[in-house]
């Protein structure tokens, strides 16, 4: 028995074949380009380094930093710093900077085993003051902005707390205050009934291991599989927005050891059934935390879509820091930083700072 074949029929089949053909032709093409630079996009000059920490000044084209008023962004020390500085014409950092501030990031390296022991003090009281410190000198100013991005938020309102007489104005992103919301890699720990890393025995968490939490927070969106299913899914869209997701793909992948015993203080004054923060039993090293010293103004931002803060749990810093803007936009925890929801927070935090070009230069500048 033979069958005829409808010629309108065969042609839509062949156009099919053909669409599909330039489909993978084109995936292959996303999936073999380079994703982020490695190094931060912008560029800049270290300026303080302790251990595995680099403190960046971006500069300008000619090698100049900017006269604005200083700021520096803290990234999460779980991950590289330059989701902040990504790509050129995607790079958080680089717009403030180009607003005319005078930009510092944080680059706190890749741990190795002899930082398992690393904690809050070491991080706060430590690399953080001490970079704030060698910004004051460098930039002859007696206070800066600070823009703290995830767990770095955390370390930035600790750090705030203790030492606000040198914090200008302080920017929180994605940055979790309320422990007991649900949500999160660390209540997902507390349901699972896991203890959390050791305080006294603290361990080098592996790369591999920290990047499955991620993975368990939103099965399938950080696999190899899923991030190219969801390439195939967006082929149609432009050149540029491709690349996007594939420089943002390559910056989750690549993720950093983690000090446990950092994560073991983490959890156990911040986490579920502790919440620290909300209830003013935070503490750094042997010195209490107080949240009402942070005084000075302060931006909250979430995220609509935040499987790793959710916005909850972000938003319920007006209930320990009174005058608090607190904003949410749509998207997710990368996309408010370096995707198109970025287009949403990155004037807004320039204006929150203060317009570099407009508020007038530094009196030494």
């Amino acid at each position: 028995m033979t069958f005829a074949v409808d010629e309108r029929e065969l042609e839509s089949l062949i156009e099919v074949s053909r669409r599909s053909r330039a489909k993978l032709e084109r995936l292959h093409e996303v999936l073999t380009t380079p994703g982020h630079y490695g190094a931060g996009a912008t560029p800049a000059q270290v300026v303080y380094s302790e251990n595995k920490l680099r403190l960046l000044r971006l500069v300008d084209d000619g090698g100049q930093p900017r006269n604005g008023p200083p700021v520096l962004f803290i990234p999460a020390p779980v991950s590289r710093y330059f989701i902040l500085d990504l790509m050129p014409d995607r790079s958080f950092a680089g717009y403030v900077a180009a607003a005319g501030f005078d930009v510092y990031i944080a680059d706190f390296g890749v741990p190795t085993r002899e930082d398992r022991f690393c904690d809050l003090a070491y991080y706060v009281d430590g690399l953080i003051r001490r970079s704030v410190r060698t910004i004051c000198r460098t930039s002859g100013v007696d206070e800066v902005g600070i823009v703290g991005y995830c767990l770095g938020g955390t370390l930035a309102l600790l750090y705030s707390a203790l030492h606000p007489e040198t914090v200008a104005r302080l920017a929180l992103l994605t940055t979790t205050v309320d422990g007991d919301v649900e949500g999160g890699i660390a209540w997902v720990a507390h349901r699972m009934g896991l203890e959390g890393e050791s305080y006294e025995q603290p361990r080098l968490v592996p790369a591999i291991e920290v990047k499955s939490w991620f993975e368990m927070l939103s099965p399938g969106s950080n696999s190899v599989l899923g991030r190219v299913s969801d390439l195939w899914d967006r082929l149609d869209d432009p050149p540029e927005r491709l690349r996007d997701v594939r420089t943002m793909a390559s910056w989750v992948d690549d993720v950093v050891p983690a000090p446990g015993r950092l994560l073991a203080e983490m959890y156990s004054q911040f986490g579920p059934g502790r919440n620290g923060l909300m209830k003013g039993e935070a503490a750094v090293g042997n010195r209490p935390v107080d949240i009402g010293n942070v005084t000075m103004p302060v931006l909250s931002v979430s995220a609509a879509r935040d499987t790793i803060s959710p916005p909850e749990g972000v938003d319920a810093i007006g209930s320990i820091v009174p005058q608090a803007e607190i904003v949410r936009l749509r998207g997710g925890h990368v996309g408010i930083v370096a995707g198109r929801a970025a287009a949403g927070l990155w004037p807004r935090v320039v204006e929150f700072l203060g317009n570099g070009k407009d508020s007038g230069d530094r009196a030494d500048g």
